[in-house]
């Protein structure tokens, strides 16, 4: 019999579920939106109080069938009619109409058990074809991670995953003869026709467009290999004893009725990446990472994908470009624009940092400008691209790349060219060493008459929040100190103070010059 539930805007509250350490699949009229390890019960009440995660908490508008079941027996638990406050039935939703679930990292996100549009079937013979192409290639590529878990567990992918996961064994040792490795297979990829996104030296994502620019599936492909030390590494948050023939040769595994090949022993695989457990279910699963082990992976291979997902889910909410309903949040958002533009000469030819959806861009190529805008959010560019003019170029560029930065700017120099840069609102969302490394990528592409128009924000907000960058700052003083290194000068012209959704915030508007 399911078992009493109640809940509100704060907290799931369930009496009567015996049991311990449960993890339970929680959905909203009958879609899994949440999955968490229950905590236990109250001693004098009974009661389970289990709060929602703040990815979560936007969402909870309107009415909902709310049910727990049992992660591992699919048992109903509790179920309940519950409203949130609002009108309507509550929808977990992107702008693409996607049920959303909490993944692993705590963010929503699309999941298969979400998608009723056939992705599945897409992403498999995507994967086929990956791992077809990577063996002719001379890569020894196996399945990993939740499709291995998912394959070996039920021959299907897991419902509440969102990709495939591949990897390959690399017979180099030394992490720089790892990373150069990595370089040559991204180019491979690349001229294969496939879109490549890097997450670190070791981590490559080939990410799938669907005809609107949106991002409709990606295949991880992680880099392994053993250490020096004769560990098998495989960043990013694996390491220990796991020898060479529990990988190799691969062997054929069926996962939703399509080959794919796997470990030679994926038993092997799984315990170590898991624990002797695996076979059990655990949606709520979450890595542990060692800290020597995250720092060593962290310093050999660096992490590009710095609040990156952050950005995607941000503009996944936005269908398309357009006029905001009733007045903008900020009415004087294109002061900032129109005074670059006063500062310069005609025809000029320029580059928007994080440009977003664009509209900044579209206005500086309104004045007469050539513009490239670049960003690393695909969903920003998709965004973007919708109302594109003849004079606005948009590109995917991570700034948190050191080596795609520099690969830019010795392409502008090449081509003898000296653009203007315009980065509104984007220093201060960065961290410090992504900071460093634009910085120092910007210094051969300026001259005596270019600079770097920037607006930051630099006020310390008392909630500032780790995963949230629209929250943080950084100081002129410490702007500066940062431009100084690679010799670059900066200069405040202006301050305002600008209203966001988490209040008014010291705005000040620099140039940083050679």
């Amino acid at each position: 019999m399911p078992r009493v539930l109640r809940a509100d805007r704060r907290d799931l509250r369930l009496g009567e579920v015996r049991g311990r350490n449960i993890t339970a699949d929680v959905y909203f009229d009958g879609h899994r939106v949440w999955s968490t390890k229950l905590p236990a019960r109250h001693k004098r009440t009974g009661v389970r109080r289990v709060p929602w995660p703040p990815a979560l908490l936007p969402y909870l508008s309107g009415t909902s069938e709310v049910t727990v079941r049992n992660s591992a027996t699919g048992k109903e638990l509790a179920s309940g009619e519950v409203r949130f406050g609002g009108p309507g039935r509550v929808a977990v939703t992107d702008a693409q109409n996607r049920w959303l679930a909490v993944n692993k990292w705590d963010r929503m996100g699309p999941s298969f058990d979400g998608d009723p549009s056939g992705v599945q079937d897409r992403l498999l013979k995507a994967a086929v074809l990956v791992a077809q192409q990577m063996e002719e290639w001379g890569y020894p590529v196996y399945i990993v991670g939740g499709t291995l878990l998912g394959a070996m567990r039920s021959g299907e992918l897991l419902p509440h995953d969102d990709d495939i996961d591949l990897a390959f064994w690399c017979d180099k040792t030394d992490p720089q003869d790892v990373t150069l490795v990595g370089f040559e297979l991204q180019r491979q990829l690349e001229a294969a026709g496939y879109v490549v996104c890097r997450h670190s030296h070791t981590h490559l994502e080939i990410v799938y467009l669907s005809d609107n620019g949106s991002t409709d599936y990606y295949i991880d492909i992680f880099t392994g290999y053993h250490n020096a030390q004769g560990l098998y590494d495989q960043p990013f948050a694996l390491r220990g004893n796991l020898p060479r023939e529990k990988l190799l040769p691969t062997r054929t595994i069926a996962v939703s009725g399509v080959e794919l090949p796997g470990p030679a022993v994926p038993e092997a695989w799984l315990a170590f990446a898991y624990g002797r457990k695996w076979a059990k279910p655990d949606p709520a699963f979450k890595w542990e990472i060692p800290s020597d082990t995250r720092r060593a992976f962290s310093n050999n291979f660096g992490n590009f994908n710095r609040q990156r997902v952050f950005w995607e889910k941000t503009w996944m909410k936005v269908d398309k470009r357009a006029p905001t309903l009733g007045p903008p949040l900020d009415p004087d958002e294109f002061d900032d624009v129109d005074r670059f533009l006063e500062l310069l000469p005609e025809h000029a030819s320029v580059v928007d940092l994080g440009c977003g959806d664009g509209r900044h861009t579209e206005r500086i190529a309104a004045a007469g400008h050539r513009v490239l805008g670049v960003d690393y959010s695909y969903e920003a560019l998709r965004a973007a691209r919708q109302d594109q003019s003849q004079d606005v170029e948009y590109r995917f560029m991570n700034l948190n790349d050191r080596h795609e930065l520099l690969r830019f700017a010795l392409d502008v120099v090449d081509r003898g060219e000296r653009p203007y840069f315009f980065a509104r609102n984007l220093l201060h969302e960065m961290v410090g060493g992504s900071r460093l490394d634009l910085l120092s990528a910007l210094r051969p592409m300026l001259d005596a008459s270019t600079f770097l128009y920037a607006t930051f924000d630099v006020d310390r907000m008392r909630d500032r929040q780790l995963k949230n960058p629209e929250t943080w700052d950084v100081s002129v003083e410490h702007l500066s100190t940062e431009a100084w290194r690679w010799k670059l000068g900066t200069t405040p012209i202006a301050q305002r103070w600008r209203p966001t959704p988490y209040g008014k915030r010291n705005n000040i508007t620099a140039l940083v010059w050679a």
